[in-house]
């Protein structure tokens, strides 16, 4: 049964550490397992949380039953604090992974990070149906905390050299070959060029930036806007399809 998810590195251990901590105080709190018997999500009675973790894909295989718990969840953490708090402790390993590849120096990484989530759980539509949504969710926070704000700044150069996808290489569930081939197919119905098209196509088959930069004879730092300019018009095609 889950009883921690610190597995950082030392820049990443306080605000880790005190979540956990945190966790195994709530994990057998009777007020708090009250609470989490009314969600449903598991069957017996819970006598620790870390019986709801297991159930939405904590360190267990992924299944079609614990990704439809864990969006139970999410779709409950929008009114309660207990259920997004439960959520975050879920995600804890992916946001320390994507933590772990951000070299930004001076920034808080982690801290921005889990505070992103906490919005992207809070806040979650619903009606959106990915395909694997604890990677979603991760995605999300990245984006809300560090994408957005690198797309405001024209000079600014994103910090790491990560393909398509790889903040959510730690999460247990992948993207299929099918599912990759349905987002590709709405992108080429929705505009997407094929030039753009065939750079994310590269880099989900995780080549490296470097040798697409090479292969076009232009800079990483041309392919990784060119990517995520491609990225933010692929995820506009496919969430209004």
């Amino acid at each position: 049964m889950p009883t921690s998810t610190t597995h950082a590195s030392p820049t990443f251990t306080n605000l880790a550490a005190r979540l956990d901590m945190d966790w195994l105080r709530l994990r057998r709190h009777r007020a708090a397992l009250r609470q989490a018997a009314g969600w449903g999500i598991v069957e017996a009675p819970v006598a620790d949380l870390g019986q709801v973790l297991t159930a939405v894909g904590y360190e267990v295989a992924s299944s079609a039953q614990n990704e439809a718990a864990l969006r139970s969840l999410v779709e409950l953490a929008g009114a309660d604090e207990l259920a997004a708090r439960a959520v975050i402790q879920r995600l804890l390993p992916g946001l320390l992974a994507v933590a772990g590849k951000r070299r930004i120096e001076g920034n808080e990484v982690f801290d921005e990070l889990v505070g992103a989530a906490w919005i992207s759980i809070r806040t979650f539509n619903s009606a959106r149906r990915p395909a694997c949504l604890a990677a979603a969710l991760i995605s999300d926070a990245d984006y809300r905390a560090f994408r957005k704000q690198w797309r405001r700044s024209a000079a600014a150069e994103r910090p790491t050299d990560s393909h398509l996808f790889d903040e959510i290489e730690s999460v247990p569930c992948e993207a299929t070959e099918d599912e990759l081939a349905s987002v590709f197919h709405a992108a080429v119905a929705g505009g997407l060029p094929v030039d753009d098209l065939e750079l994310l196509r590269r880099l989900a088959a995780a080549t490296p930036t470097a040798d697409v930069a090479a292969s076009l004879n232009v800079t990483p730092r041309t392919v990784r806007n060119r990517r995520d300019r491609a990225t933010d018009r692929l995820r506009r095609i496919v969430t209004a399809a």
